[in-house]
């Protein structure tokens, strides 16, 4: 009998997640089945989704009671065969029942806790009134996002509280500073340093592109006219409006193209719809793909972007990046403070595209972005470790 795994996510599961997490390469050697909880949290999360449909096989649940009543089942079918994966800590407090239910009955439990964005611990160093402005700004426009991280936090303390009596079999991470510290704390469970998912794309993709086109610059979207954003797991749309950040976008383009004689491709969100209709590509009057991302960055002299964890392509492949923001986006407080922080860590210019018409572009990456670079990917993006090992098969010889 073949292992089964299940990796279980509590936010929308897309095609993009299947392919991140190398669900097809894990298929090789183990049964594998993804998992979807993000409507049992929000029954009308599909509404805010219906423009995108996924290809790949997701389980979907609805009732805690049905994935309970699933779960269960396998776990009598395959015994110390199945392995379960939370792909982040229970998010609600019926998936902290679950958790703890899987535990007791001793099922092969994996925790993955992966910190995306390190830079934005930075924010911690902004003036205090600036914090304390932010915070109240967030709790007026955002009170369901903010009530829910203190839940979340809160559901966290738990588990670590009882981490020394109830606890998962391995815990997952991608930053060597959890892997330290979980080390040091938690003696009784195995604790791995992966890659962060980018990074093992990275190593699984490790060959030279090339292109014969020169000074092309990669633009990593943030989002389309259409496509939903993380605020549709609490019901509220975003907070700028699309059209306007676009057409601000796609002028400032044209004059860069212009200006600088460079050619712009876009590295489309995985979350935007399949058409071209959005301003900054309608008609295709530029290159726009989803799922290659580091290719496109790859052929770049410039990686431009709002926010994105797809910076990690501009790290690894020592490309420099230019944040742009427009006056819409100040409707978004949490954007704008967070694009403030990872532009001032990387030292990458950060401009206003609505106010600043008279910019420069700076191709040459300075001294400290780069050693800022060297330290992300060190401790956030590869696993030493296991350099030239992806997490497919990092995973598959744990799991073995």
């Amino acid at each position: 009998m073949k292992k089964k795994i299940i990796f279980v996510q509590s936010f929308k599961f897309l095609d993009f997640h299947y392919n991140l997490y190398e669900i097809n390469e894990l298929k090789k050697n183990f049964d594998v089945e993804c998992f979807d909880l993000t409507s049992i949290k929000n029954n009308k999360i599909d509404l805010h989704y219906r423009y995108l449909k996924n290809k790949s096989k997701i389980s979907t649940f609805k009732e805690i009671s049905f994935f309970k009543k699933k779960i269960l089942e396998l776990h009598d079918k395959y015994k110390g065969n199945l392995v379960i994966c939370f792909l982040h800590f229970p998010t609600t407090f019926s998936e902290l029942f679950i958790y703890f239910l899987l535990i007791r009955k001793k099922v092969n439990l994996c925790i993955f806790h992966f910190n995306n964005f390190m830079p934005l611990h930075l924010s911690k160093k902004f003036k205090f009134v600036d914090r304390i402005i932010y915070a109240l700004k967030r709790l007026f426009t955002r009170p369901r996002q903010i009530i829910n991280q203190r839940k979340i936090l809160m559901i966290h303390f738990i588990i670590k509280i009882l981490f020394s009596k109830i606890y998962p079999k391995y815990i997952f991470v991608n930053s060597n500073e959890y892997f330290l510290e979980y080390k040091k704390k938690f003696k009784n469970i195995k604790i791995h340093r992966l890659h962060d998912w980018d990074g093992s794309n990275f190593i699984r993709s490790e060959k030279k592109f090339s292109s014969k086109k020169k000074n092309l610059v990669t633009y990593l979207s943030a989002f389309s006219l259409n496509s939903a954003s993380d605020s549709a797991h609490f019901n509220v749309g975003r907070r700028e409006n699309s059209k306007i950040v676009l057409q601000s976008v796609d002028k400032f383009f044209s004059k860069l193209e212009k200006k600088f004689r460079l050619k712009v491709q876009i590295a489309k969100h995985p979350r935007e719809e399949e058409n071209f209709m959005s301003p900054i590509y309608k008609g295709k009057k530029r290159y726009a793909s989803k799922y290659h991302t580091r290719e496109l960055v790859q052929s770049s002299r410039l990686v431009i972007t709002t926010m994105s964890s797809a910076v990690s392509y501009a790290a690894l492949l020592k490309k420099p990046l230019l944040f742009i923001i427009t006056n819409e986006h100040f409707k978004n407080v949490s954007l704008i403070n967070s694009t403030k922080a990872i532009s001032k860590f990387f030292d990458s210019d950060l401009i206003n595209i609505d106010l600043n018409k008279d910019y420069k572009i700076n191709f040459k990456l300075k001294n400290l972005t780069k050693k800022r670079y060297k330290h992300f990917a060190k401790n956030y993006l590869i696993s030493e470790k296991y350099r030239k090992m992806p997490n497919c098969e990092i995973l598959t010889n744990i799991f073995k």
